[in-house]
């Protein structure tokens, strides 16, 4: 069985999020999408349309000094949703996350993800993180 338009999608877009293409990251990426961080951090929020999303990339990348990272554990897709498992890791001032978490995208017809709902395995570590980068 072929893999769902909204997987082909995600893997694309996890690949092109690895390299920092992003052109090819906008071609997964809808120019009104919208992305819901969570937390009580400087990063949390909901970012509407691509252009935002992609300057909350720099906001992480920037925080982290690069270290940033997202490896693709599993993914599971329909023509509505997609599901994708993920081993999140990065650095800020000496201490590091490394959680196993979770997005949930709503897809549209051509499979691209129009909503995203960030879960972190560990909120609290993440937002302390995050607030003294």
């Amino acid at each position: 069985m072929a893999e769902a338009a909204s997987v082909q999608m995600l893997r694309k877009g996890y690949k092109a999020f690895a390299a920092q293409d992003m052109e090819a990251l906008a071609e997964v990426i809808p120019e009104d999408a919208v992305w819901h961080v969570p937390g009580r951090n400087p990063l949390a929020g909901d970012y509407k349309g691509r252009d935002t999303i992609f300057e909350y990339f720099g906001k992480l990348m920037e925080v982290s000094g690069g270290t940033f990272k997202a490896d693709l554990v599993h993914i599971v897709g329909d023509d509505k949703f997609a599901i994708a498992l993920q081993r999140s890791t990065w650095t800020v001032k000496g201490r590091s996350y490394n959680g196993t978490d979770v997005l949930v995208d709503r897809v549209d017809d051509s499979g691209l993800a129009v909503e995203t709902w960030v879960y972190l395995e560990d909120q609290a570590l993440a937002d302390e993180l995050l607030a003294s980068g």
